[in-house]
């Protein structure tokens, strides 16, 4: 190895250790820094949690009261928006049953008028009838019928009734007694109907919703007592009106019936027309509706004196007439006059003369059905069969074609 060589190595070994050994100074350097860093760093985080501390102590409660504040209000508000959801369901269902119920009524009462209106043309149809024919059986026959369609025409007003339209038919003034015998010409077996008179006098708005309301108690009564009793209808006058008092010897309502017939009489309980189910009774029902919109009342109770029901219909002062109203002469339609029966020459000796109802008529021409007692007939006659005489005949056609008439007039009238 050459001397200059040798100097060469030598001085590059020394540049490299005096290099290493700043290296190496110099990270000493840095890591003390580091160190002092290190030292404050975390000198500042212990005052920091020092300080949080503190704060944390002195305002826990104000943060915890906030933070309660925070979760009510957020609960407030999904309250309101469930709230708010909620109402709008239940008025959207509430809206869906109040359009199913006046759709129903509006069908039930656009059926029922028209059940009311071919009845009424029924029964106009048997009028010419009556009047073109003198034959027994023939009369007979057509009262039968005539008789049959007044009790359809009477079942489909009650579900006029119930479903919110008026009664239909318009009457003059009519006294309570004749009210009560116009009811007894709606019903079945009204030869078992026992009643008195009561000359107090009905306004006319009031006439055809009192007749009903009281042809469908008087039908009740029928309808559940044995067929070999009487129904009888009473009359009790007191300072503020009148009561028709009905007493049957039926089956006796239990307690349960009981309290829902008054519930639904004295309007306690309204009936809901799509609650009704598939056997509809809507006499009770159609009765509260009546007494509601006219200002009477109807009652039942029960025991009577016979162990039957007790039905009362209660008139106020404010829908009867006053003695000197009554006799103020009327602007209302003129009955027409009653055809005279045929004279008794022209009745066939051998036609039967028989115990049958006659249908009569009011002055102001409602149709009412009375018993009336005849000779008796031939013994040959089969008293098996009731035939009609000829007088009954003229005093049934004179006595209910006003009142077909108006009820084909008045199907769709208004209230007065």
């Amino acid at each position: 190895m050459t001397p200059t060589l040798a100097v060469f190595l030598f001085s590059l070994a020394t540049l490299v250790l005096l290099g290493a050994v700043a290296v190496a100074l110099q990270a000493l350097r840095n890591e003390r820094q580091i160190r002092r860093r290190l030292v404050v760093a975390e000198r500042d985080l212990h005052a920091k949690d020092a300080a949080m501390k503190q704060l944390s102590l002195a305002h826990a409660e104000e943060l915890r009261a906030r933070e309660h504040e925070t979760v009510l209000a957020e609960r407030a508000a999904d309250e309101r928006t469930a709230a708010q959801v909620e109402a709008a369901q239940e008025q959207t269902r509430a809206q869906v049953s109040a359009d199913a119920r006046s759709a129903t009524s509006n069908a039930v009462r656009a059926f029922g008028t028209t059940v009311v209106s071919l009845g009424a043309d029924v029964g106009q149809v048997v009028s010419n009838a009556l009047r073109e024919n003198r034959n027994d059986e023939v009369y007979a026959t057509l009262t039968r019928i005539d008789h049959t369609v007044q009790q359809m025409i009477r079942q489909a007003q009650a579900y006029v009734i119930v479903s919110g339209g008026l009664p239909g038919r318009r009457w003059p003034q009519q006294t309570v007694g004749d009210v009560v015998g116009g009811a007894t010409g709606r019903v079945r077996d009204y030869l078992r109907v026992r009643t008195g008179n009561c000359d107090l006098v009905v306004m006319s708005r009031a006439v055809e919703p009192l007749v009903h309301t009281v042809a469908t108690l008087l039908d009740n009564a029928l309808r559940y007592s044995p067929p070999s009793s009487f129904v009888d209808i009473s009359y009790q006058q007191g300072h503020h009106g009148v009561t028709v008092i009905i007493d049957d010897a039926g089956v006796r309502m239990s307690r349960e019936q009981m309290e829902e017939a008054r519930q639904v009489l004295s309007g306690e309980r309204v009936v809901d027309i799509n609650a009704l189910g598939p056997s509809p009774r809507v006499g009770f029902p159609g009765v509260a509706a009546l007494a509601r919109r006219y200002g009477f009342a109807a009652y039942v109770d029960g025991p009577n004196i016979y162990g039957g029901t007790r039905a009362m219909v209660f008139v106020p002062a404010a829908l009867l007439v006053t003695a000197t109203e009554a006799h103020r002469p009327k602007h209302a339609e003129a009955p027409e006059p009653v055809a005279p029966p045929p004279p008794v020459s022209e009745i066939s000796a051998s036609a039967p003369e028989l115990d049958v109802a006659e249908l009569d008529r009011t002055t102001g021409g409602l149709p009412k059905r009375t018993r009336r007692t005849v000779a008796p007939a031939d013994e040959r006659v089969d008293t098996g069969e009731v035939l009609a005489r000829p007088e009954l005949a003229a005093a049934w056609h004179s006595g209910s074609r006003h009142g077909r008439a108006a009820a084909a007039r008045s199907t769709k009238g208004h209230d007065s």
